[in-house]
């Protein structure tokens, strides 16, 4: 069952920006309902990372004629998690995905303290290490970011990967994660890294989504049950 006023929440969206806004039950089921966003700029990350150090706030960035304003997203998530927060709806915000015009950038939600907290903390960060996550060999920023990474704690189908919807096996998990490891994915390079964030560091190995650990543990599922 869909959360009340969901329709005037995508129309809310859809006038302040070219959005996709897709939804779904929580994996444990309940009343917990997961929001995937993708919001679209005309913004590069060199602009954003340029105007937050600059001083300008992570939510209302403007470069020339080109902006991302993202107070009305996040005004318009609270309104709709006040209409259902008297009939046991959880609405929360699973996957937040940025699409600047160089790179995109997917924020996934490890379901620690407020969302929205941490996502100003990352843009800060990724703004500090702009120049650190630049290609070894052809200086070229990642044409796609992923927001965290864990170091999985058994290592069998990768050793990094990002955080999983069922069956997550790292625990305690903090605010600290959203900053300890990303993935970097290059075009002319070709290549798929690890960005150590505190130590502003690329690693050169490579990581799995959700989608692809996934299929990777069923491929090995497979095999196993072959045997």
């Amino acid at each position: 069952m869909e959360p009340e006023g969901i329709d005037e929440f995508r129309s809310e969206l859809q006038e302040h920006y070219v959005s996709l806004v897709r939804s779904h039950s929580g994996a444990c089921g309940g009343g917990l309902y997961d929001l995937i966003i993708n919001v679209t700029s005309t913004i590069t990350l060199r602009d954003l990372a340029s105007a937050i150090l600059g001083g300008i706030a992570y939510d209302i960035v403007k470069s020339g004629t080109h902006s991302l304003v993202l107070r009305p997203l996040i005004s318009a998530i609270n309104k709709l998690k006040e209409r259902n927060k008297d009939k046991h709806q959880k609405i929360e915000v699973d996957e937040f995905r940025f699409t600047f015009q160089d790179t995109d950038i997917i924020v996934k939600n490890i379901g620690t303290d407020d969302f929205f907290e941490n996502l100003e903390k990352i843009f800060i960060q990724l703004s500090k290490s702009i120049d650190s996550l630049k290609g070894v060999a052809t200086q070229e920023y990642p044409y796609i970011i992923h927001v965290p990474l864990f170091e999985d704690p058994e290592q069998k189908i990768c050793r990094f990967r990002s955080p999983l919807d069922v069956d997550e096996m790292v625990e305690n998990i903090t605010n600290d994660d959203y900053l300890k490891l990303w993935g970097v994915r290059y075009n002319l390079e070709g290549k798929v890294r690890v960005f150590d964030v505190k130590n502003e560091l690329l690693i050169d190995n490579s990581y799995m989504t959700q989608d692809e650990f996934c299929r990777a543990s069923e491929i090995e599922w497979q095999k196993e049950k072959s045997k």
